[in-house]
């Protein structure tokens, strides 16, 4: 289902980049035995990550990563006892004092169990991937949290500060969390990443992927324009890879007004009855 369900997400967003995975790998000898190829060069973390949605597949390990925050936030190295409590954000000026980088750090939820490597690709090569993450323009996440809310409500995890935007937005907290999250993404991320000034992230664990698939093509119709629905329309063809007819009328704006005229006019009957 995944696999359908990464082009259903496509079409309805309009997304230029893969919607990337990442599995983590607890130890060496299952490393060891992924028919996959090492990370074609060393780099950060973000920009592993723009190299995934470039449509690679890749598995990597420590000497393979850059940034040693990076390598925290997945639990490919543990951090010392200090960067754990925030001190290194109050030193590097990123915190005005050590008790908000304390708060900081307690919610970056770097993964706290020691991995030996990890795997990122696009998802629908992935399909035990543990997070997905995807990365487009605000529209576009806007359209991809109502896909969420649809299904699962309100997030009650929401994280981010500007800062370790893949390794720690997109990565380690909804891995730990077990929720979605979205990242303003950080500085590496648009240097190293090549992530610019308008683009977002957003993350969920891959449990959630299904679900929050279907919650992002059943709002087409509600949210989308006509000339959304129309890109929509010509993508799919003849193809009913959508499972939904498009409306090209009808808006959540104009359901809203319906509905208010409805419970006016039952309010007036319950009045007079």
């Amino acid at each position: 289902m995944k696999n359908k369900n990464v082009g259903r997400v496509k079409i309805a967003l309009g997304l230029e980049k893969s919607i990337i995975g990442v599995k983590l790998v607890d130890f060496k000898e299952d490393y060891d035995l992924l028919d996959i190829e090492s990370a074609p060069s060393k780099n950060t973390i973000c920009g592993h990550s723009r190299a995934a949605m470039e449509g690679k597949v890749f598995k990597a390990i420590r000497s393979d990563v850059v940034c040693d925050y990076g390598s925290y936030a997945l639990g490919l190295e543990k951090a010392d006892d200090t960067i754990l409590e925030g001190r290194s954000f109050q030193y590097c000026g990123l915190s005005e004092n050590n008790t908000v980088a304390n708060d900081i750090a307690n919610s970056m939820k770097y993964v706290p169990m020691e991995i030996y490597g990890f795997v990122m690709g696009p998802l629908e090569l992935l399909y035990d991937a543990d997070v997905v993450i995807i990365a487009d323009y605000a529209e576009t996440i806007m359209r991809a949290m109502q896909g969420y809310a649809y299904k699962f409500g309100s997030a009650k995890n929401l994280s981010f500060y500007g800062n370790q935007a893949v390794c720690s937005d997109l990565i380690s907290k909804p891995y730990t969390n077990n929720d979605v999250n979205i990242s303003l993404m950080c500085k590496g991320a648009r240097n190293y990443g090549k992530f610019d000034k308008g683009e977002l992230g957003i993350s969920l664990p891959i449990g959630m992927f299904d679900a929050f698939a279907e919650g992002v093509v059943a709002t087409i119709n509600p949210v989308s324009n006509g000339k959304v629905k129309q890109r929509i329309l010509n993508e799919v063809g003849d193809e009913d890879i959508l499972g939904i007819d498009i409306d090209m009328t009808y808006t959540y704006g104009k359901g809203l007004i319906e509905y208010d005229e409805r419970v006016k006019e039952l309010r007036k009957k319950s009045k007079w009855q």
